[in-house]
C-alpha cells in the first residue's frame, strides 16, 4: 500500500486577511437630546468586532465599520436597544 503525501504550502494569510470589514448604515429612532447619540456610538463600539461608530442625530442614524466574522447586524441592534433607543424601520 502507497501513502499519499499532502504539502501544504503557507501563503501568508491569516484568519484575519480572510475577514470582510463591513459598512452599515442604521437609522435610530428615540434620540432626544445631545448625549442620546454618544450613548448609542459607545455601546456599538463595545461590541466585539466593531471598528468604528458614528452618530449623526440630524440624520437619526449611526454608520459602523465592523468585522462581520466577530460582529452581526443582530449583534449591533442589540447594542442599540441596550443604550435605550431603537433600530428605525
Amino acid at each position: 500500500m502507497k501513502k499519499a503525501f499532502v504539502f501544504v504550502i503557507a501563503l501568508g494569510f491569516s484568519s484575519a486577511a480572510l475577514a470582510a470589514a463591513k459598512t452599515e448604515t442604521i437609522k435610530v429612532s428615540g434620540w432626544k437630546c445631545e448625549k442620546c447619540p454618544g450613548k448609542t456610538e459607545a455601546k456599538l463600539k463595545a461590541v466585539h468586532g466593531v471598528e468604528s461608530a458614528s452618530a449623526d442625530r440630524e440624520k437619526s442614524q449611526v454608520i459602523v465599520k465592523y468585522d462581520d466574522s466577530k460582529a452581526k447586524h443582530a449583534d449591533l441592534e442589540k447594542a442599540i436597544a441596550d443604550s435605550g433607543f431603537a433600530v428605525a424601520k
